[in-house]
């Protein structure tokens, strides 16, 4: 995941997440991380963009889920002041740096965190997707 303001990156975060898990779990799972991260750094208002439509419908719903991924996107709303979270679906094509972090989060030991950067095997990636 990364952060953007102005095309400039605030922060990224690859992690490694041990399968299996259905897609949509791992979605909900990312999805509360990004959350998490955000608050941790501080930030008040962002938008949390997902390719998961199911993911952020459910987390636009201002009532809980029976998704069997729901518990755990209602404590991350419950735990956030979400008045101040825009969620957004976008296909993956449409998100190359979130795809590609994705990808390298294989390859990953543990949580790697890039303040105000992404790897840099992925500038030309961000460049195509925001430039």
């Amino acid at each position: 995941m990364s952060w953007l303001f102005n095309h400039k990156v605030l922060a990224s975060l690859s992690e490694q997440i041990q399968l299996p898990y259905s897609s949509d779990l791992v979605e909900a799972m990312v999805a509360v991380k990004a959350i998490s991260f955000a608050a941790d750094l501080g930030f008040s208002r962002f938008i949390l963009e997902g390719d998961s439509e199911l993911i952020i419908k459910a987390l636009r719903n201002k009532e809980a889920t029976l998704a069997p991924f729901g518990h755990i996107l209602d404590a991350a709303k419950n735990s956030t002041d979400v008045n101040c979270i825009s969620f957004s679906h976008i296909r993956r094509l449409g998100n190359a740096v979130a795809h590609n972090l994705a990808k390298h989060a294989r390859h990953v030991a543990g949580l790697k965190v890039w303040m105000e950067d992404v790897p840099p095997h992925l500038y030309s990636v961000l460049l195509t997707d925001h430039g």
